[in-house]
């Protein structure tokens, strides 16, 4: 039976905290195309997707964007 916990606990726990993207992966298409709404700032439109800044889906406006994702545990 403790085997059984333990085993479940581990699934769980690594279903929890696992990541679809890891360091160096791009982004697919159905990710960029989420749209996000924006409520402060100045951007020209009440919604951000990441296809925005990706030259092949809008148009050929490319752009270098950095992505600084921090935590505090």
């Amino acid at each position: 039976m403790f085997k059984i916990n333990i085993i479940s606990l581990f699934f769980s726990l690594s279903i929890l905290f696992s990541a679809e993207y890891e360091v160096g992966d791009v982004v697919d298409q159905d990710d960029q195309n989420r749209t996000f709404s924006v409520c402060n700032g100045d951007y020209y439109n009440s919604s951000f997707s990441l296809a925005d800044l990706n030259g092949d889906l809008n148009g050929g406006h490319y752009f270098v964007t950095w992505f600084d994702i921090s935590a505090t545990w």
